[in-house]
């Protein structure tokens, strides 16, 4: 596992500080995965890459098989909400049609706004990465300091979500 998070802190590193490099990723991630020594499937005909900004997050639905890559998200509110769409397809097509509506329907908490909350699905052919924020570089806008004077849960917002298990595991499956 050290190779891969090696490898996982190399690629952040140069997305972070490369802008074009970044944006040859978002386009076409499969040369520049395999440059990193990630081996892709043949069966795996698409990887869609997604940033988070200040007020974008993104989130990935698993496949089912899957979801053991997601038991140790450590945001509890954002796992919950995976675990809840994995087993609910209505609940599921709620979440990817209206996020913000799917996270108060299962957590009963409003977000902010100016917040853009994205779901994606994996599927069998299909996998989605998320590009999170630099977080030597992470601000917050006042909606957000509002919500943590306010005592709202703020762990919505800032999500370490499971990045490396999302780009390792695709020469996983």
């Amino acid at each position: 596992m050290t190779k891969e998070i090696n490898f996982y802190k190399l690629l952040l590193e140069r997305l972070w500080s490369d802008e074009q490099f970044k944006n040859c990723f978002i386009a076409n991630p499969k040369p520049i995965l395999c440059e990193f020594g990630v081996t892709v499937p043949e069966y795996l005909k698409t990887i869609e890459v997604f940033e988070d900004k200040p007020n974008v997050r993104n989130y990935i639905l698993p496949i089912k098989e899957q979801l053991e890559r997601y038991a140790k998200e450590q945001n509890l509110i954002i796992a919950q909400v995976i675990r809840h769409a994995l087993a609910d397809d209505a609940f599921k097509a709620k979440l990817l049609q209206n996020p913000k509506a799917g996270i108060k329907e299962a957590t009963g908490e409003d977000l902010p706004e100016d917040l853009t909350i994205c779901f994606y699905q994996d599927t069998l052919t299909v996998r989605h990465l998320v590009i999170p924020m630099n977080p030597d570089n992470e601000q917050l806008n006042c909606s957000q300091l509002e919500m943590i004077a306010g005592g709202i849960a703020f762990p919505i917002l800032k999500q370490p979500q499971p990045y490396i298990l999302g780009l390792i595991a695709i020469d996983k499956f």
